[in-house]
């Protein structure tokens, strides 16, 4: 019978626990970065405006474009960003107005039996440079 050899039986635990834990450590880390596969159109849409209104609200050059009223900087923006199986509108009015942030009527006939979504944010100068805050509504549908 062999008694005197415990402290042996122990380090192999403590081995073994050792290796469960990092290798579990590494699996949860390795399974956390992975991107999803399959991101439906609807949360790409959804990310998508997400992101881009985001933007327009942090960066200065694009809070001016809206604030100044130019459209086509912002466009040319948009188009970078937008893959080419979208389509979008990006319409900007005085916060205060009523009906003006609306799609045009060859969007509306575009949009047809298709998927719009919307989103909006309010984008606002200090009182310096004069205190008109803009009401910005992007609209985006798939391009089929």
């Amino acid at each position: 019978m062999v008694t005197g050899n415990k402290r042996g039986f122990m380090r192999i635990l403590e081995a073994t626990i050792g290796v469960l834990l990092v290798t579990s450590v590494l699996l949860v880390v390795y399974v956390n970065q992975q991107p999803p596969q399959f991101l439906s159109s609807v949360d790409y849409i959804f990310n998508l405006q997400k992101q881009i209104l985001l933007d327009i609200s942090s960066r200065s050059d694009l809070r001016g474009y809206v604030l100044s009223g130019d459209n086509a900087s912002l466009d040319s923006y948009l188009d970078i960003k937008i893959p080419d199986a979208y389509r979008y509108s990006l319409i900007t009015c005085n916060l205060n107005e009523t009906g003006t942030c609306k799609l045009s009527t060859s969007d509306v006939v575009a949009t047809r039996s298709k998927d719009v979504f919307v989103e909006e944010i309010i984008i606002a100068a200090d009182f310096e440079t004069g205190y008109s805050p803009k009401k910005v509504r992007f609209f985006i549908w798939e391009n089929r």
